[in-house]
């Protein structure tokens, strides 16, 4: 299964990036592709919780479901959806830095899983850099939407790495 790795150092308290990372509602405003998101479990955000996402892959919308299976506050999360195109496991995890907080998000994925070898070669031919990519922007642009709430908020530093 490929893995995708991508983290940075975001200049905000550690309790404003965990509040962006748990308002499911707002995550449009920072996630590339993303058009609408909603909690669907009657509890409030954490291990357990369902969400539904609208989003783009390419031309085509999807409606993918997820489950959040791991929660620690301030910590990690991890969210599993079972999606038929791209089966995958988003895991965040944040720790303090010296000068803000290191976000890490590791996404494993499988790419149209039931074309067995053809998808596997999507993968590595087209969806890990692709993934990749995203996975940065919407590290920047979280970083952006905190900093327009703190004008001090700035990435300082990255570190990314493709898996296949």
């Amino acid at each position: 299964m490929p893995r995708v790795h991508h983290a940075s150092i975001i200049n905000a308290p550690l309790p404003d990036v965990w509040a962006a990372l748990n308002d499911i509602a707002h995550t449009p405003e920072w996630v590339v592709g993303l058009e609408r998101a909603e909690l669907i479990s009657p509890d409030e955000f954490g291990r357990g919780s369902v969400y539904v996402d609208y989003n783009r892959l390419g031309p085509f919308p999807q409606k993918t479901a997820w489950c959040i299976t791991e929660f620690e506050p301030y910590v990690c999360q991890v969210h599993v959806s079972t999606s038929t195109i791209i089966p995958s496991t988003l895991t965040m995890g944040l720790s303090l830095a010296s000068d803000g907080v290191w976000l890490e998000m590791t996404i494993d994925y499988q790419f149209l899983p039931q074309l067995g070898a053809l998808g596997r070669f999507l993968e590595r031919a087209l969806m890990s850099r692709m993934i990749g990519k995203v996975i940065a922007q919407n590290l920047a642009n979280l970083n952006q939407r905190l900093k327009q709430r703190d004008p001090v908020v700035k990435v300082t530093d990255t570190y990314a790495s493709v898996h296949a």
